[in-house]
């Protein structure tokens, strides 16, 4: 069962929808949720628009603690002719409130070392805008574009942004560092705030309020390839999110000496040390200025 908590008001305006724990191991969304609920349902009041609320979105994963149940529900997110997984099941929930919003937060946190950081939306100026507002300085873009090489079906890399950018939603996600900072809620609690007062949801000094800083110290990285655990191996650097490599720098080395080399000067994306064989290891990208929105 999901909890689904909405508040409408009485002046119209966007259709807001947060996200929390897609992944069950990632709570800080969770708990940044459950805290606005409560003020929301004690006295504060929002200014205009709708806002919707998924604190859990994969219950069983959360109840256990795990990434996922069956499946990873952040990849291949729509609805399924013929459901095989538990996650299968809950696509057609969250499709549908994607389908009613104008706008969706994510929020995530992750296992790698390193800061908060925002997956920036590009398909419009608003949505870049949108992303911008968020308290964050480091962005990453063009995951659909990476994933997109090495997947066969184009829906197998469609997650919730994906999802909710297919049915003209803006969307963004944001990473609140890693899972055990214990200043991950709190970042995704402010995340929250932003997004509420830059869509005028709340008045500018009605909530706790926190500094964004100059955009000329934000920092845009373009997603180039991801790069599975074909075999065994290891990094050859207890690599961090967002670390920077040189053109030729060996990134891992297969057990059989096979080794992965950077083709380009560039940054080492959310790396995952323990990768089973088989799955997502890192993944590579280039240091670009603030992309253009995409033309269609």
């Amino acid at each position: 069962m999901l909890s689904i908590t909405r508040f409408e008001t009485l002046i119209p305006g966007p259709h807001l929808t947060i996200f929390g724990a897609v992944h069950g191991n990632e709570t800080c969304g969770t708990q940044a949720i459950r805290r606005l609920i409560d003020l929301l349902n004690n006295g504060f009041a929002l200014s205009r628009g709708t806002l919707t609320c998924v604190p859990i979105c994969n219950p069983k994963a959360f109840e256990n603690g795990t990434r996922f149940y069956q499946r990873n529900l952040n990849r291949s997110l729509y609805i399924k002719e013929s459901p095989r997984d538990y996650e299968d099941l809950i696509d057609p929930v969250l499709c549908g409130l994607l389908d009613q919003s104008d706008v969706l937060l994510d929020l995530h946190s992750y296992a790698s070392q390193g800061g908060a950081f925002g997956f920036l939306g590009n398909t419009s100026a608003q949505e870049i805008d949108y992303c911008r507002s968020l308290g964050v300085n480091n962005f990453v873009y063009g995951w659909a574009d990476a994933f997109g090489k090495v997947e066969a079906d184009p829906r197998d890399n469609m997650g919730t942004v994906e999802y909710a950018r297919s049915v003209g939603c803006m969307a963004t996600t944001i990473e609140c560092g890693h899972h055990h900072n214990k200043g991950a809620a709190d970042i995704a609690y402010r995340t929250i705030v932003h997004a509420l007062a830059h869509f005028d949801m709340i008045a500018p000094d009605s909530i706790e309020q926190v500094e964004i800083q100059p955009a000329n110290r934000q920092r845009f990285v373009q997603m180039r390839s991801v790069f599975h655990k074909q075999k065994e191996g290891d990094t050859t650097h207890p690599w961090k999110h967002y670390d920077s490599v040189a053109k030729n720098d060996i990134l891992a080395t297969y057990a059989d000496g096979e080794k992965i080399i950077a083709p380009e000067d560039g940054v080492i994306i959310l790396p995952k040390l323990q990768a089973d064989v088989g799955g997502e290891w890192f993944y590579f990208g280039v240091e670009t200025p603030c992309p253009a929105p995409m033309k269609h």
